[in-house]
C-alpha cells in the first residue's frame, strides 16, 4: 500500500481526495495545507494527520509520495523539496511556468531516483482514448486536420488563475491540455500561431499547431464565457477516410463518420473509474514497478514548451518555430 501525502486542499486537492477512493494500491495518510481548517476536512475522512509545512510532512515518516496539487508557481519547489527526501511524486498540470523550472524538477527527481508524473488526465479520459485508437487503428486513414475546444467561464473559485506569472493564463493552464494529448497523437511540433483576446479575465484563445507530420490542429481555449456556462470540451480528427468526433454537450462520447460502416458510437455511460483514479492508479503501478509513467516529466516539458510557444506567439504577434525536442 503506497502511503500518499496529499499537498493543497483546494479544487484540485478535493478532486484528487475523491479519486483515491477507487484507486488500488494507495490511500492517503496526511494532507498538507497552509489552510489547515480546508485541510481538516479531507484529513477527516481519512483519519490522517493535517500539516501546515511540508517539509513536516515530508519528515514525518507517513508518506512514501506526494500527490501537488498547488498553485503551478508553487510546483518546483514542492517538488524538489519532495525529492529530496526521496519520495516520489505526482503534480498536477502544466509542470511549471518555465522551461528552467521543469528542467530542475526533472532533473532533482532523477537524482533522487524517484518516480515523477504529471497530471496530464486527458490521456486517461476513454473518449479521447478511444479517439485515439481511431487513429492509430488507421481506420481514418492519414490525418490532416485537427479541431479542439476547451472553454468556459473563468474559474472564480480559482482568483490566482487571473495572474499569468502563477498560472500562464488559458494556453499555458488550459490549452496544454489539448497541446499534451495532440502531441501524443501526432508527435513533434514543428510552428505554433496564438491569438488572444483579453478583458477583465474574458481570455479567449486561437492557436494553430503544425505538426513535424503535416498535421494542422486549431485549438480553442477560452475564459471568456458568461458566469455559470457550462465547461465544454470537444476533439475531432479528420483523416483521408474518415472523421472522429467527440463533443461533451452530444449524447454520444465519440461518433466516427467513414469506413466500412456509416456510424459507429460508443454512448455515455456511468464510468467504474473517474480518469483522476485512473491516471493515480497508474502513478501507483509505475511506482511499484519501477516504470516509466505515460505521462512523465519529460513528456510534460514537451508539452509545456508548446504552451510557452504559443504564448510568445501571442506577445510578438508572429508565428514560432519549434526547436528539437531535447530534454
Amino acid at each position: 500500500m503506497i502511503r500518499i501525502g496529499l499537498v493543497g486542499a483546494g479544487t484540485m486537492g478535493n478532486t484528487h481526495n475523491r479519486a483515491y477512493r477507487q484507486v488500488n494500491g494507495a490511500s492517503i495518510t496526511a494532507v498538507c495545507d497552509i489552510d489547515e481548517e480546508k485541510a481538516g476536512r479531507i484529513a477527516q475522512g481519512w483519519d490522517v494527520p493535517v500539516y501546515a509545512s511540508l517539509e513536516e510532512m515530508l519528515a514525518s515518516g507517513k508518506v512514501d509520495a506526494v500527490d501537488i496539487c498547488l498553485p503551478t508557481d508553487l510546483h518546483r519547489q514542492a517538488v524538489e523539496l519532495a525529492a529530496s527526501y526521496g519520495k516520489h511524486v505526482f503534480c498536477e498540470k502544466p509542470i511549471s511556468t518555465t522551461e528552467d523550472d521543469a528542467r530542475a524538477m526533472i532533473e532533482a527527481c532523477r537524482q533522487a531516483g524517484v518516480t515523477l508524473m504529471v497530471g496530464h488526465v486527458v490521456r486517461f479520459f476513454p473518449e479521447y482514448r478511444a479517439a485515439r485508437q481511431q487513429l492509430l487503428s488507421g481506420k481514418l486513414g492519414k490525418p490532416g486536420v485537427v479541431r479542439t475546444i476547451r472553454s468556459g467561464a473563468f474559474p472564480v473559485w480559482m482568483p490566482w488563475y487571473s495572474d499569468y506569472s502563477r498560472s500562464g493564463g488559458p494556453l499555458l493552464d488550459l490549452a496544454i491540455h489539448d497541446f499534451d494529448f495532440l502531441r501524443w497523437c501526432f508527435g513533434p511540433v514543428r510552428r505554433v500561431f496564438s491569438r488572444q483576446t483579453t478583458a477583465e479575465r474574458l481570455d479567449h484563445t486561437l492557436t494553430l499547431v503544425r505538426f513535424e507530420s503535416g498535421v494542422m490542429a486549431h485549438v480553442e481555449a477560452s475564459w471568456a464565457y458568461p458566469p455559470g456556462s457550462p465547461f465544454q470540451t470537444a476533439i475531432e480528427i479528420a483523416g483521408t477516410k474518415g472523421l472522429v468526433q467527440f463533443d461533451k454537450e452530444k449524447s454520444y462520447s465519440v461518433v466516427k463518420f467513414g469506413g466500412t460502416k456509416e456510424q459507429t458510437a460508443v454512448p455515455d455511460s456511468p464510468l467504474e473509474k473517474s480518469p483522476y483514479a485512473l491516471e493515480l492508479e497508474h502513478f501507483v503501478e509505475c511506482i511499484v514497478n519501477r516504470t516509466e509513467p505515460l505521462t512523465s516529466g519529460e513528456e510534460a516539458l514537451s508539452s509545456l514548451r508548446i504552451g510557452l510557444a504559443a504564448m510568445e506567439s501571442v506577445r510578438t504577434q508572429q508565428s514560432i518555430e519549434m526547436e528539437n525536442e531535447r530534454i
